[in-house]
Parts: C-alpha cells; structure tokens; sequence
C-alpha cells in the first residue's frame, strides 16, 4: 500500500469573508477549464527564477464543513490529476474562516499517495514533499490574489459610484 503524505498550508487574504466563498468558487469553476499546477524553481535552488509547470485536470466540489460551530458554509474539496506516475493524484480541501473584518484566513489541506514504493517514499522525504508543499502553496497564493483583485474592483467600482464617475 503506498504511503499517503498530508500537508496543510495557509495564507491570509485582504479579502472580507463575507464574499471569500463567492469569489473563491468563481476562481475554481474557471480553473476547471484550464490550470497548471506550478512549482517555483526558488524554492530549491535560491535565487533561481521560474517556474516547474504541468497542466492538469482539476475538479472541485463543494460540501458541507462541519470542522468548526457556528454559522454553516461550504468548504471546497480540490482534485488534480497530471496524467502522469511521476506527479500523484492529490486530493485536498480549502476552508475559510474569518480572520479579520477585512481579512480571510485560507487554510488549504491535502494528500496524496506517494507512487514508486520505497524509492518514492525516500524521495517524497528528500523533495517530493517539498514539492507538493510549494504547489499547493502557489494555488492558496493565486487564489488569495484572485480574491484581493475581486474585492478592489469592487471597491473601486463602488467609489466610482458614490463621485458620480462610471468604472
């Protein structure tokens, strides 16, 4: 049985929570048509620029999160599949929660089962870890980002309004 790694990475977004989930939602339904996972080069060779990418499949769902009382929402389950052995299946969920009036926390978790037995378990120790790490961590970023350009164009179309100028 191969061994399954789990990871969680978390980003704050200046983004109200009040409309996160919209926005984030929106951001997956297009990613469904077409992404690339990407893997920074910076984060194994300091200095270098760039980027590892591979197009993917990926799909989301939403459910029912029930990790937290209070007010129900939904959390977003996320799936990728590169086509590929050399790049596992990964399969994850992202949960928002409030971290501020004008901020929300993402907290994205994922696993996936190592392929190659023994020789992919070491290697998942040495750098594939690693690497999923940093995947996950530059889709919460391109997200995160997705969410803060929503709300500014927001922002900015609701100022343009109150002087009376059209955006």
């Amino acid at each position: 049985m191969p061994a399954v790694t789990r990871l969680t990475v978390e980003r704050i977004a200046r983004c109200p929570f009040s409309v996160a989930h919209e926005y984030a939602r929106d951001f997956l339904h297009d990613a469904q048509r077409a992404i690339e996972v990407r893997v920074p080069l910076r984060d194994f060779i300091y200095g270098m620029r760039g980027h590892v990418r591979k197009p993917v499949k990926l799909i989301f769902a939403l459910h029912p999160d029930e990790t937290e009382d209070g007010r129900i929402h939904d959390a977003m389950l996320i799936e990728w599949r590169a086509g590929t052995r050399l790049f596992p299946d990964f399969h994850g969920t992202l949960r928002l929660r409030i971290a501020s009036v004008e901020t929300t926390r993402l907290t994205f978790e994922g696993a996936y089962r190592t392929p190659f037995g023994r020789i992919g378990r070491v290697f998942d120790l040495l750098v594939g870890r690693h690497l999923a790490e940093s995947t996950m961590r530059d889709l919460l970023d391109r997200i995160a980002t997705a969410l803060e350009a929503r709300e500014r164009a927001f922002l900015a179309q609701l100022d343009a309004g109150r002087s009376g100028i059209r955006a």
